[in-house]
């Protein structure tokens, strides 16, 4: 496995990663209508115009390849809370499903980790969806512990509950 930077050309790849991701994990933890109105179509657009635009050099796309393949990604950055008085995020996270429990996400969280301390930030947060225990279990066994601050985010007119977690970067 190589975990690198992601280039214009892994559009199509991160967007399927992310639809599968998002179908086969948030089955009965998300509105199914959420879920059929994400289309492989609306995600290789969304992750053309994101790898194409200017960002932020804190803003960092992480890919992990198994033989050449994309298989996963973490996007990492500036933290967007009102509350991030300078701390970075773990904006998304997601692995093919067949790489599911093979170490893939563990790798991933781990250069997330690297990434956002090396560009300068001592803490981090991240959103998880409040029912997905196994995104919650994957985060807290890396150290990763909840603050008690939830919100509800709306996604296409579906109301979706998310719990913030928080890591103190100086201890990894």
């Amino acid at each position: 496995m190589l975990i690198r930077e992601a280039v214009a050309g892994d559009g199509p790849a991160l967007a399927r990663v992310h639809l599968d991701a998002w179908l086969f994990g948030y089955a009965g933890l998300m509105p199914q209508g959420l879920l059929d109105a994400t289309t492989l179509e609306r995600r290789t657009a969304t992750w053309q115009l994101t790898l194409s635009r200017d960002r932020d050099p804190r803003e960092k796309i992480l890919v992990a390849e198994v033989s050449g393949a994309p298989l996963g990604f973490a996007h990492v950055g500036p933290g967007r809370d009102a509350d991030a008085d300078g701390a970075g995020e773990l904006w998304a996270l997601n692995v093919a499903p067949q790489q599911w429990g093979n170490g893939l996400a563990s790798n991933l969280v781990r250069a997330a980790h690297d990434v956002l301390h090396r560009d300068g930030f001592d803490k981090a947060t991240l959103w998880v969806l409040t029912a997905n225990a196994r995104a919650r279990r994957l985060y807290e066994r890396h150290g990763w512990c909840t603050d008690g601050i939830t919100r509800e985010e709306t996604i296409r007119g579906f109301t979706i509950p998310e719990l913030r977690y928080t890591l103190d970067l100086r201890s990894r």
